[in-house]
């Protein structure tokens, strides 16, 4: 008699981490605001592809759309983004009509952006004053780095590269470093060699005064945080949720 084949069972995924709405989020518009539709192509070549967007949402979260709409486009009612990745647009497209930067889950229920796709939409919000955008990225990087439990350390170089000094995406990188990654690569030559990791000086000139504005708080641990009360310990997510909002984000300044 033959033996049934064992089925592979899928990998088990850790749940997406769910995190409150950001209080001081911008308000979505009103629809009968939104106005007409904008097309607007981006990318080159091969790579080149078209988007539909209402003008009143595309002002609305981004002030460079904003002043595009004002001054540059005329009554073409179109925008060319040569230079960007249309990847990144498509992600912003999401987010303008649904508040998520992607469809859905992945068959597995990961994420499915990966990291550097993440650091390019956060880059772009900044380029283009979407802050809200860069919001959504940063939750977006915390909730992914969370699933996978990893700390992207090649793609370093690229993001301090792209970004400036009190950057948000700097300063969640480098806290979740000092809170749960080792550097082993930087003791064991032969892992350096085969991540071929190279850490930007900025970056551990940041770690460094991260480190020492702990002062004398004990140093976070992979393992847990201890409560006020010195008895039972929060992981990671638990710890750094309630100061994502505070911590992570950048809010629009009231209207005058």
């Amino acid at each position: 008699m033959a033996t049934p084949e064992k089925k592979e069972e899928p990998p088990k995924v850790k749940p997406l981490l769910e995190l409150a709405k950001c209080s001081k989020a911008t308000p979505p518009p009103n629809p009968e605001d939104y106005g007409p539709i904008i097309t607007v192509t981006v990318g080159n070549w091969s790579s080149k592809r078209e988007f539909h967007v209402y003008e009143g949402l595309l002002s609305h979260y981004s002030s460079y759309f904003k002043a595009a709409v004002k001054d540059c486009w005329g009554n073409s009612k179109t925008v060319e983004l040569k230079d960007d990745n249309p990847e990144v647009f498509q992600a912003f497209f999401h987010w303008v009509y649904t508040g998520k930067l992607y469809f859905a889950l992945d068959a597995s229920g990961e994420v499915p952006l990966h990291f550097p796709l993440i650091y390019e939409i956060y880059i772009f919000g900044d380029a283009r004053g979407a802050l809200d955008l860069c919001n959504a990225a940063i939750d977006l990087l915390i909730q992914k780095m969370n699933q996978e439990w990893a700390f992207p350390q090649l793609h370093l170089s690229y993001i301090y590269e792209n970004t400036l000094t009190g950057s948000a995406l700097r300063k969640v990188l480098v806290d979740f470093a000092i809170d749960t990654f080792r550097f082993t690569d930087l003791v064991d030559p032969s892992q350096r060699a085969k991540e071929m990791v190279s850490y930007p000086h900025e970056f551990f000139a940041e770690l460094v005064v991260a480190f020492m504005a702990l002062e004398a708080e004990p140093i976070p641990s992979c393992v847990g945080y201890a409560t006020p009360s010195g008895g039972k310990t929060l992981d990671w997510a638990s710890f750094i949720k309630p100061l994502i909002c505070s911590r992570y984000h950048d809010h629009p300044a009231p209207p005058a």
